[in-house]
């Protein structure tokens, strides 16, 4: 029981950090010809099992020959905060008129299409870098030294 309520605990932590941030870098690992490209994604919606829903795009009409399931990475940040979040998981593109989730699917001016893409979260890397602010210099020092050994900022998380 407390293993279950640990995994809610943490993906409730992650699931407020990407509502946060909202934006990030996609990167797709897919065994075919055709890939997507890497770009910057906006979160639609994250599902309380840690399901990310965002639109990418790709060059042309050859969404419908890419796999449909493959492994992808999000990466957040937000320079204000100095807090970094890394997702890997499971992704699968889906029809752009799911659940509401409105997408023309025809090409841009650029000849870009949008494609909708949910992932399930299977790891993430928390990294926190605290600004200090006013501290002296001694107390720089003793906090980096401390942040060396051991850093209370950095989380890992394994839902695989």
């Amino acid at each position: 029981m407390y293993y279950f309520y640990e995994k809610d605990e943490n993906l409730a932590f992650l699931k407020e950090k990407i509502s946060d941030i909202k934006i990030a870098l996609f990167k797709s690992e897919i065994n075919s010809e055709l890939t997507l490209p890497n770009n910057i994604i906006q979160t639609l919606r994250v599902e309380e099992d840690g399901t990310i829903w965002f639109f990418t795009t790709c060059k042309g009409n050859y969404a419908r020959f890419i796999d449909k399931s493959f492994y992808a990475y999000l990466s957040y940040y937000k320079k204000d905060t100095g807090c970094r979040l890394q997702l890997g998981g499971k992704a699968i593109i889906v029809d752009n008129s799911y659940e509401g989730l409105l997408s023309s699917g025809e090409n841009d001016s650029e000849g870009y299409t949008s494609v909708l893409v949910q992932m399930k979260i299977m790891q993430a890397e928390y990294v926190e870098n605290k600004v200090l602010g006013d501290y002296t210099w001694t107390d720089k020092i003793k906090t980096a030294i401390n942040n060396f050994f051991v850093s209370p900022s950095h989380r890992v998380y394994n839902f695989s």
